[in-house]
């Protein structure tokens, strides 16, 4: 099998992009023979994807100097694509997309951008000289060869933003998220046979509480504060003993100031356990009772589909990205940025448990959200340029 070696400039490896790699590119990478050299910004993010992919034959990094201007990832995506042959680049995010259009501008390399988040709130480049931002934006990613929203919801975002991309040269093609389910049963499997201690044990949490779990980022995006203001609301409604929420802690976000404002409110603070964060989430979706996501956006979240396919109950909100993906579900859905539509959800799954619904509606789950759908997809897409090359 030819080797063919694909450019990955991403600005931060976290959340749903690192997931994202994760799931794409092991299937790309060990099914497919594509060799992959990653780039981004040094630091602790990266140096945990980078020991994650330990096991990838003949996998290279390249570190870009912590904090660094869009001037400086330019010059050092362009002397990367001027040094070493690459077969096509595949972009992550849009600020990584258009600084790798920018330095490959003159060059011709097929170029991919996978966006991974809608540009809220309003629709709106944030800054200053937005209408001088969005031009520059449109014109340079047009050159791109594709640019692949990851979901309608994030598709429609965008081309209310750049309506020049859909008069070319670029194509547009939305390939929905997906999760690999056989990573996942692969976890589940290891979790079942060698599960050490139990959150619930460890906390010292009663199986006659519910235990809730939020996973995202400490960032208004996600809603963590929503969240806390929904706590408070269950507490003065007499919710506080019938509740628990474990938080996985966010060494990259807003982590100092979201624990004081738990830690120092009693009404909530018995209610909040923060745990380190985990490069794999599955044992600890398997340990909780539902998956809380008080989202304000999302672009197309793989957290729900991994929490569903494992039979996991999902209360989340109505939020743009996110309702693509629960609809249809047996989720609790919930008005987005609404502390109290919020609290009521949590109060009706206290009260009636939506779990076995959601486990009659795991089979549904693996075969809406199974990876392989996508990834060949993505597969076409890569085989149009390396058959050329």
């Amino acid at each position: 099998m030819k080797n063919y070696r694909v450019l990955v400039p991403v600005s931060h490896p976290l959340g749903g992009i690192r997931t994202y790699m994760l799931y794409y590119f092991r299937r790309l990478h060990k099914e497919a023979g594509y060799r992959f050299t990653f780039l981004s910004e040094a630091g602790n993010a990266f140096d945990t994807f980078k020991r994650d992919l330990t096991d990838w034959e003949d996998t290279e990094f390249i570190e870009i100097p912590p904090k660094s201007g869009s001037k400086t990832v330019f010059q050092i995506i362009r002397q990367t694509l001027k040094t070493q042959p690459f077969t096509l680049i595949h972009s992550q995010g849009l600020k990584a997309g258009t600084e790798t259009a920018a330095a490959n501008y003159f060059r011709n390399i097929p170029h991919l951008i996978t966006l991974h988040d809608v540009i809220l709130p309003q629709n709106e480049i944030p800054g200053r000289f937005k209408w001088l931002k969005k031009t520059i934006i449109s014109l340079i990613t047009r050159r791109a060869s594709f640019i692949i929203p990851v979901s309608h919801d994030c598709e429609t975002n965008h081309l209310q933003i750049f309506p020049a991309w859909q008069h070319g040269p670029v194509q547009i093609k939305t390939i929905l998220n997906g999760i690999d389910i056989e990573r996942i049963e692969n976890s589940r499997s290891i979790f079942e046979t060698c599960r050490k201690i139990h959150l619930r044990e460890q906390f010292g949490i009663g199986h006659n509480v519910i235990l809730g779990g939020f996973f995202g980022r400490f960032m208004p995006q996600k809603g963590i504060d929503i969240l806390l203001k929904a706590l408070a609301l269950l507490a003065d409604q007499g919710y506080a003993e019938r509740f628990r929420l474990v938080v996985t802690k966010d060494p990259n976000g807003f982590l100092n100031e979201t624990i004081r404002l738990a830690t120092e409110n009693p009404k909530i603070a018995p209610m909040i356990y923060f745990i380190d964060s985990v490069s794999d989430i599955t044992p600890l979706l398997l340990q909780i009772d539902a998956t809380i996501i008080p989202s304000r956006w999302e672009a197309c979240p793989i957290l729900p589909m991994e929490s569903l396919v494992l039979g996991v109950p999902v209360v989340g909100s109505n939020c743009i990205g996110l309702r693509e993906v629960l609809h249809g579900t047996p989720s609790l859905i919930h008005q987005h940025d609404n502390p109290e539509s919020l609290a009521a959800m949590l109060i009706k799954f206290i009260e009636s448990p939506t779990t076995d619904a959601v486990k009659r509606y795991a089979a549904d789950a693996v075969k809406r959200f199974d990876i392989r759908s996508a990834t060949n997809q993505l597969l076409e897409i890569y085989q149009s340029f390396s058959n050329n090359h």
